[in-house]
């Protein structure tokens, strides 16, 4: 379960630094994602709950069996 909520983390976190930087390599070319009206503190605490559902979830899963 720990590895779903690593997971969302990851992702958020990925799609945030590809909207906010601007990394060049010549060998690599990173995508660009142009997200001008997203609210990082929304996204955040989605990210949060997300991530305490799918813990709590999983404990009590665990706990049926």
């Amino acid at each position: 379960m720990s590895l779903i909520v690593g997971g969302i983390v990851l992702m958020a976190m990925g799609v945030y630094v590809l909207s906010v930087t601007d990394v060049q390599f010549p060998s690599i070319q990173w995508p660009q994602i142009q997200l001008p009206d997203v609210n990082w503190v929304i996204v955040g605490w989605v990210v949060i709950v997300g991530g305490l559902v799918s813990a709590g979830t999983g404990l009590i899963a665990s706990r049926l069996t």
